[in-house]
C-alpha cells in the first residue's frame, strides 16, 4: 500500500472506535496507550481470521511412503499426484534400500514401498503390476547401437555396475547374466542411477538399468538397447502393511496405484 492509503485506513479505523492509535511526532509515530491495548486484540483477531481461511492440517492423513530410486522420479510422482487430487493428504516421501524398506514396513513406520522385488513376510501385503524391462544403456555413438552381437559381447566392455553385488538388483543382473556364461569386467559400482548415466554418456562404460528410469536418454546422450531374451525383466511391486489392509486410506491409494499402472500397459 502507498503511504497515503495507510494513513487512510488508520483514520477510518481511529474514527468507527472513537480514540486515536497513534501519536504523530516529529520522529514518526508511537502508539496511544489506547493503541497499546488493541493492538494484542487486533493480533488475535488476524489469527482467528487466518485460521478460518487456513486448511485443518491436523485433520488430513499422512501418506507415508517409502521407494527405491528406480520409482522415484517416475511411478511415485505421478501416483502422489493422483492421490493428492482426490484427496487432501500430507505427504512423507522417502528413499530406501529393500532391507530398510522391510523394516519399515514390520514396524508400521510406512504405509507403502514401490520396489522391484518381492518382500514374502506375513505381515506384509503386496500388489504386483506388469513388470519392467532391463535394458542395456550405451554411449551415444558405440558401436553396439548399430550391431549388438549378444550378451556374450560386454565381456570385453568396461562395464558400470548399479549398487553394490548385494542388492537386489544388481544380483538380478548378475544371475541373467550368468545364464548365458557372461561375466562383465567391472570397472565401477554407482549407487546412483543419473550417476551411470553421466558415465556411460562420457564413453565410461556400458551398464544395464530399468526401463522406467529411461526416459531422458536423447537428451542425456545414451542410447537404450532392449535385450530380447526371456526374463529380463524386473517385478513392479506395492508393499503395505497387512494391519493397515482395509483402511480406507489404503484402499484408496492401491486404486489409484493400479489405475496408473493399468494406463501405462495400455498405453505401452
Amino acid at each position: 500500500m502507498s503511504q497515503s492509503t495507510v494513513t487512510t485506513h488508520i483514520q477510518r479505523l481511529e474514527k468507527a472506535l472513537g480514540y486515536p492509535l497513534f501519536l504523530r511526532l516529529p520522529s514518526g509515530v508511537k502508539l496511544t496507550m489506547a493503541g497499546e491495548r488493541l493492538l494484542p486484540l487486533a493480533e488475535r483477531m488476524l489469527g482467528i481470521e487466518r485460521e478460518m481461511f487456513r486448511p485443518r492440517t491436523e485433520d488430513m492423513p499422512w501418506l507415508r511412503v517409502m521407494s527405491g530410486r528406480a520409482f522415484i522420479s517416475t511411478d511415485v510422482p505421478a501416483c502422489l499426484s493422483r492421490m493428492t487430487k482426490a484427496l487432501k493428504v500430507r505427504l512423507d516421501v522417502r528413499m530406501g534400500l529393500y532391507d530398510e524398506m522391510q523394516e519399515a514396513l514390520l514396524r508400521e513406520q510406512v504405509d507403502f514401498c514401490f520396489m522391484g522385488e518381492p518382500i514374502y513376510h506375513a505381515k506384509i501385503k503386496r500388489l504386483e503390476f506388469a513388470p519392467d524391462p532391463i535394458d542395456m544403456v550405451v554411449p551415444d555413438k558405440h558401436h553396439f547401437v548399430h550391431d549388438f552381437p549378444g550378451l556374450k559381447a560386454i565381456a570385453n566392455e568396461p562395464f558400470i555396475a548399479f549398487s553394490t553385488p548385494s542388492a537386489p538388483f544388481r544380483r538380478r543382473v548378475t544371475r541373467l547374466l550368468a545364464e548365458e556364461n557372461v561375466y562383465p569386467n567391472v570397472r565401477m559400482e554407482l549407487d546412483s542411477i543419473d550417476g551411470i548415466k553421466a558415465m556411460v554418456s562420457q564413453g565410461l562404460g556400458i551398464s544395464f538399468l530399468p526401463r522406467r528410469t529411461l526416459f531422458d536418454a536423447q537428451v542425456k546422450n545414451y542410447r537404450v538397447i532392449p535385450i530380447p531374451l526371456p526374463g529380463w525383466t524386473r517385478p513392479t511391486l506395492i508393499h503395505y502393511p497387512a494391519a493397515r489392509e482395509d483402511l480406507p486410506l489404503t484402499k484408496q491409494f492401491l486404486e489409484i496405484v493400479s489405475s496408473y499402472y493399468r494406463e501405462k500397459a495400455t498405453s505401452s
